[in-house]
């Protein structure tokens, strides 16, 4: 488990070695006015399912309110992001192929007290190894 600021948590529960790199599965728990900045994905197709909570995806500029139970499809390629609109929101991220999940070890977290913190830049150049490109906010 990835533990971020604020109550934000990602966990990898199915990672690329044990589905020879095929795909990835990841729980991302989440609070009101979270989301990742606007990005594209180069390698991955991006299939998320709401279990808990709302969500607004904007895909290629159209917007869509997802509650549970309801699925979207972020091909690779395309400009997207998320912002939790209920008070938390857990969803299910399915990423194919798998890799991506090793970004989220690359993130410098707060635990000790003398980690250095994330900055735009190190966000910005740790996703770009992973295919990542952060087109906005």
């Amino acid at each position: 488990m990835i533990a971020m600021p604020d109550g934000i948590q990602w966990t990898v529960l199915v990672a690329g070695d044990l589905t020879d790199g095929r795909f990835a599965v990841i729980e991302a728990r989440e609070r009101r006015g979270d989301g990742p900045p606007r990005h594209v994905h180069s390698r991955e197709d991006e299939f998320i399912y709401v279990l808990e909570g709302e969500v607004t995806f904007e895909r290629e500029g159209e917007r869509y309110t997802a509650s549970p139970g309801m699925w979207l499809f972020l091909p690779r390629g395309s400009q997207h992001r998320f912002s939790v609109e209920s008070s938390e929101a857990r969803l299910l991220v399915m990423l194919a192929p798998a890799g991506i999940e090793g970004w989220l070890r690359n993130l410098r977290l707060p635990a000790p007290a003398t980690a250095e913190p994330n900055t735009v830049e190190h966000l910005v150049s740790t996703a770009a190894r992973y295919g990542v490109a952060i087109t906005g906010a």
